[in-house]
This record gives C-alpha cells, sequence and structure tokens, in this order.
C-alpha cells in the first residue's frame, strides 16, 4: 500500500533538480537550450542556475556562455563516496598535469559493469565524443576499462568477463583479449588504438592504493595527429607521473 504523502511536492526544487539532470546529460548547456529541453521560463531557470552556482553543484563554462556540473554532483549519491574524496584529493594534481597535456584526460572507476568517469579535461562535444562527468565507457573496448581489467585479481576479471563477453560463447575472442590484458599488466599501462571510436587512440594507468586499483587515468588523440608509437611514448610517461602523485595523495590520507 502506496503511503500517503504529508504535503504536495515542492515545485520549486523538482525544477531545479530537473534543471540539474538536464544539465549533467548535456555537458554544456546555455540558459536557451534548458528552456528548450524542459520547458521551463527562462527566469527560472536564471533563478536555478545562480541558486546551484552559489552552492558549488553548477559553473560557468570558461569558453562559452553556458553552465556545468561540478565534480560536487557527486556528492548527491552516498555511493559515490569514495570516488568524492579521490577527486578532491585528484584535483589539484590533475589541474597542474593539464597545463602540459593538451589532449584530453580522463579521471574514472569501475562501476557495476562499465567505467564511470569522475573528472574531465573535455569540454563537451571535443573530438566528436560527449563525455560529462558521469558517463558510463565499455570496460573492454576503452583504455580505462582495459587498465583496471590487466591490475585486478584473476577471479574478479574472469566475473566481470563472463558478463561482458560470455564464459563459453566468443571463446577465441576472450582467449585473444585475456592474452592482451597480460601484456597491459606486464608494461603497466594499456593501449585503444580505435577500438572505443574510430577517430581516437587512447593509454590509461592505473591508480593504485595498497596493491588495489581505485582509478585509471587516461589520454585521448585523434588518430590523425598521432600513430599508437607516438601515443604511447608522449603520454604514458606523463601518465604515470601524475598516477603516482594520486597515489601518494591517497596514502598521506589514509
Amino acid at each position: 500500500m502506496e503511503k500517503k504523502k504529508s504535503y504536495p511536492p515542492i515545485n520549486a526544487l523538482v525544477r531545479g533538480l530537473d534543471l540539474l539532470t538536464e544539465l549533467n546529460r548535456l555537458g554544456t548547456a546555455s540558459v536557451g537550450s534548458l528552456h528548450k529541453a524542459t520547458g521551463i521560463s527562462k527566469s527560472t531557470i536564471v533563478r536555478n542556475l545562480e541558486t546551484l552556482e552559489h552552492a558549488g553543484f553548477v559553473a560557468r563554462h570558461q569558453k562559452s556562455e553556458g553552465y556545468v556540473v561540478t565534480a560536487k554532483v557527486l556528492t548527491l549519491s552516498s555511493g559515490y563516496d569514495q570516488g568524492q574524496r579521490l577527486v578532491v584529493l585528484a584535483t589539484p594534481i590533475l589541474n597542474e598535469f593539464r597545463a602540459t597535456m593538451p589532449w584530453p584526460t580522463d579521471l574514472a572507476v569501475f562501476d557495476g559493469e562499465a567505467m564511470v568517469i569522475l573528472e574531465t579535461s573535455r569540454p563537451p562535444g571535443t573530438l566528436a565524443l560527449n563525455r560529462p562527468v558521469g558517463t558510463r565507457l565499455s570496460v573492454t573496448d576503452s583504455a580505462l576499462g582495459r587498465a583496471y581489467l590487466a591490475h585486478i585479481d584473476a577471479d574478479h576479471r574472469s566475473a566481470i568477463l563472463d558478463t561482458a563477453l560470455g564464459s563459453s560463447q566468443k571463446a577465441n575472442q576472450r582467449a585473444s583479449f585475456e592474452k592482451k590484458l597480460r601484456r597491459f599488466e606486464k608494461q603497466g599501462f594499456s593501449e585503444n588504438d580505435r577500438s572505443l571510436s574510430e577517430s581516437t587512440r587512447g593509454v590509461a594507468v592505473p591508480i593504485l592504493l595498497d596493491g588495489e586499483v581505485v582509478a585509471c587515468i587516461n589520454s585521448i588523440v585523434l588518430t590523425e595527429a598521432m600513430s599508437m608509437t607516438d601515443v604511447i611514448k608522449r603520454c604514458v610517461p606523463p601518465l604515470q607521473n601524475v598516477a603516482a602523485k594520486i597515489e601518494q595523495a591517497l596514502v598521506a590520507d589514509q
């Protein structure tokens, strides 16, 4: 039996949550695009955005007239407590890293059956891929997912692959993929040569705490800009350096 509501819903709060949800979906949005998507009046949208900005959940996009959600939205989900702390510790290190790395960088964790982005330097739409915070990526096709799979224990990896690839079907493909993961583990980084998108190549490294993978960080490059060999040469050492700094911050925070 459904419990009788004591009070009618607070429409202003509902509209604010609707706007926050839509802004998260769009990545970057103007007042006009939010009005078109939600039907909420522009004056109400402006008031809500300014309130959300004051609360720290929304920020103005630096290179446009639009708005974006901030990493603080992760605090709205108790399931992301660990992710929230990771973002707090990693953000200063990532900001310093992005000043020298021209290609997009994502910080992600494994969640359920996918990698979910906690923080990104990628403006929405860059490289024809819209990857705002909260985007879920294939654990088998993305460099982030491959870095994660390559550095977890065999039982956990097998359970994930049972779901992603099947335990009995595509046996040859699975054996080939597991061989690739062993190579990634040995070399300390993973590769994605157009497996997630025909227009991009990527590499990723794990971030470890007490020997366990807590997150992964990547760099994504246009295929026309660099060969896979050059991506590895130019991106892997800086990624390993920033991963080590984040690991040190996590250890110090324990």
